[in-house]
């Protein structure tokens, strides 16, 4: 069989297999122990957060590893909704992937905020004039991905988070399609939160990353040990965030090409 769907899914990388195969054998410890085992893990975890964050242009600790782009986008879009509290109102597109979708009705449902969908042009691209007809004063997330994962629509989420930003409003930007495709600077992209996914890369399913600028206030979706500077509770995968770093790196080194 010839797989040519990677839009779907990518087989895992030769260099991030070997890369997170020591974090599953003899360097097994939890990256919160204080012995030797643990500390040799908070190591790896600590480099793979550094090359995350030198991909996208951010600091290392605004990095939050999660378990994919599904749990990404769910911190992104309820934490900064609830944590940031300016109103009660969040636009989403059409188009966004299920997990943005479906965070946003959680809102909706569970938490009394209103969701608009900004509408898309005939090619599904959201526009700024589109976006700031629908924007309101008591907006508080406004969350576009940078390329759709059905068409390849690539939005201008720079201009995009300038209409966002001169309301008031923060900008997530789903990218976990995006990686290895497009540059994922966030000061470029001007965003406050962009999600990636590991699958996407070359990297194990259940791999990923939510970067969050700065001191952004985040409300937690899993509560626990207040791992992940109290942003994402539960041990980290050392093993697949090494895994989920190199194939990052790599892909992202190959962009040129696969562009």
């Amino acid at each position: 069989m010839i797989f040519a769907d990677h839009a779907a899914t990518t087989p895992v990388r030769r260099e991030a297999l070997e890369a997170m195969w020591p974090y599953l054998t003899g360097a097994f410890g939890n990256p919160s122990s204080r012995h030797d085992v643990g500390e040799e893990a908070a190591r790896a975890l600590a480099w793979a957060r550094a090359e995350v964050a030198s991909v996208v242009g951010c600091r290392p600790g605004d990095v939050v590893f999660t378990s994919g782009g599904t749990e990404a986008d769910n911190l992104a879009v309820t934490g900064l909704a609830l944590a940031n509290p300016r109103g009660r109102h969040v636009v989403v597109s059409p188009v966004e992937h299920e997990a943005v979708l479906g965070a946003a009705d959680a809102l909706r449902r569970l938490h009394g905020f209103e969701i608009d969908e900004v509408e898309v042009d005939a090619t599904g691209t959201v526009t700024p004039e589109a976006l700031a007809r629908v924007i309101r004063p008591d907006t508080t997330l406004v969350s576009v991905q940078l390329a759709n994962n059905e068409v390849g629509t690539v939005n201008p989420i720079a201009d995009l988070a300038t209409v966002a930003h001169a309301s008031g409003a923060l900008m997530h930007t789903d990218a976990v399609q995006a990686a290895g495709w497009l540059p994922l600077a966030i000061d470029d992209l001007g965003v406050d939160a962009l999600s990636l996914a590991g699958h996407k890369v070359g990297a194990p399913k259940g791999t990923g990353a939510l970067v969050v600028r700065g001191r952004l206030p985040i409300e937690p979706v899993l509560h626990g040990g207040g791992q992940e500077r109290g942003r994402r509770s539960g041990t980290e995968n050392v093993a697949g965030a090494v895994a989920f770093a190199t194939a990052l790196r790599l892909a992202e080194g190959e962009r040129a090409d696969a562009a």
